[in-house]
């Protein structure tokens, strides 16, 4: 607790040396919130320096490997890989004497259901070098078509076109509808 004197009552010495304790607290004051200012500039720039040794030491840099180093495992690598290679040869001729893969097929719409035929035939059946086209086959496809209460079957059917003098066969080969 602070003791707080009557200034009334105080001789004029006692008054001087009363000033000449506050300046010298004053200045004590001063150069202590000097010091705390320069101890907080040191703990910014300390804080800093620690973050830059933590980023150099723990950084993605710091896990890479040196040229040297890998070299010394270019003799595992590859033992690793013939013996990886020589599971899979046991492994795949086991598989491949599975039951062949076939590719899924969706089941045929049931045979019940009304269906309504909508062919798509091309309006010209000239060749660009002026041939007649002959048709060579068909695609049929169905679509399931809902109306409340009732579903029907859309059977879209278009006509696969072909040159007169070419045999064209529907084997993915682009030989339809005057593709040559």
């Amino acid at each position: 607790m602070t003791f707080s004197p009557n200034l009334d009552q105080m001789t004029p010495e006692q008054l001087r040396a009363l000033a000449a304790q506050a300046l010298q607290l004053q200045s004590q004051v001063e150069a202590m919130s000097r010091k705390i200012q320069n101890d907080e500039i040191l703990i910014k720039q300390f804080k800093f320096e620690i973050a830059l040794l933590k980023r150099h030491k723990f950084a993605k840099r710091s896990e890479q490997i040196s040229p040297a180093q890998g070299s010394l495992l270019d003799d595992l690598l590859d033992t690793d890989l013939e013996a990886i290679e020589a599971e899979l040869k046991q492994l795949l001729p086991a598989s491949s004497q599975a039951e062949p893969r076939q590719s899924p097929k969706r089941a045929p719409l049931p045979p019940q259901f009304p269906r309504t035929v909508i062919r798509h035939e091309p309006e010209n059946t000239l060749c660009a070098c002026g041939c007649q086209l002959q048709r060579i086959g068909e695609d049929v496809s169905e679509k399931l078509d809902y109306t409340p209460g009732v579903f029907t079957v859309e059977q879209h059917v278009r006509g696969k076109m072909g040159l007169p003098s070419v045999r064209n066969t529907d084997s993915g080969t682009g030989a339809r509808a005057g593709y040559r």
